[in-house]
């Protein structure tokens, strides 16, 4: 897709070998994002050597493909560890710095009581920080975790326009627009097709297109380049396509 930049705002392409990443180049991803989660993480000094990964040995290797990438971090839902407040000054240490340039991903899954503890502290750094969140959605109770999850960052005083919630499909996309959130777009089996991309275009076209790729879980490195071209093969206007594929997450995330 020659002239037309490819930005994939949500990834665990660090989990991705080394064939992967290059071909997300060849396709013409020019940049990404890392957002941070690790499979077990029971003490919070693992999520500080999580981050560090992202922004040092990550960075390089992606570097040497010819993509540029950026770091967010946060403590995800499913690897909460025992002492998360330590991690939260972590996560400080990189964002006062700009070593990351956000907080993510981060939001709910199963245990609520505690998730939503953990999440407002960390929407309240990023009211902080005044840095883009990233929000993972679960895959059930999907509209209920969306509505909470926009009460907690009210709550906290963060910038709405800076606030994506990840994997937003038909089911809760309307609830993100009115709240003036960002519907991040997570290209993948069970949540958002390039066909449903086109069929609720009005929706979705202020949100971020992204892969959400990594090797544990069932995601194309190549979903946001695939879409991109489907969507201009069925005549949706390029500059539309341009806004999802980066103009609107360059403006979200100020990169």
């Amino acid at each position: 897709m020659p002239g037309l930049e490819i930005l994939d705002s949500h990834t665990h392409a660090n989990t991705m070998p080394n064939s992967a990443i290059e071909l997300m180049n060849v396709a013409g991803i020019e940049k990404l994002v890392l957002c941070s989660f690790v499979p077990v993480a029971r003490n919070a000094e693992t999520l500080c050597d999580h981050f560090e990964e992202l922004c040092t040995f990550q960075k390089d290797r992606l570097d040497k493909y010819g993509i540029e990438s950026y770091a967010f971090v946060g403590i995800h839902p499913l690897c909460i560890p025992e002492n998360w407040r330590r991690a939260l000054e972590f996560m400080e240490d990189y964002l006062s710095d700009g070593r990351a340039v956000g907080i993510g991903e981060v939001g709910l899954h199963n245990s609520w009581e505690k998730e939503e503890e953990v999440l407002l502290s960390q929407f309240e750094l990023a009211k902080e920080y005044d840095t883009p969140v990233i929000v993972h959605t679960p895959p059930f109770e999907r509209v209920r975790a969306v509505e909470k999850t926009l009460k907690l960052a009210e709550k906290a005083g963060v910038d709405f326009g800076k606030l994506v919630i990840d994997h937003t499909s038909v089911d809760t996309v309307g609830i993100v627009n009115d709240s003036n959130a960002v519907p991040g777009l997570s290209v993948k089996p069970g949540i958002l097709s390039a066909e449903d991309l086109i069929a609720n275009l009005d929706d979705f076209e202020v949100g971020l297109l992204n892969s959400d790729c990594a090797n544990v879980t069932n995601t194309d490195p190549l979903a946001v380049p695939k879409a991109v071209s489907f969507m201009l093969r069925e005549g949706v206007e390029r500059s539309i396509v341009e806004k999802m594929c980066w103009k609107n997450a360059r403006s979200v995330y100020g990169i």
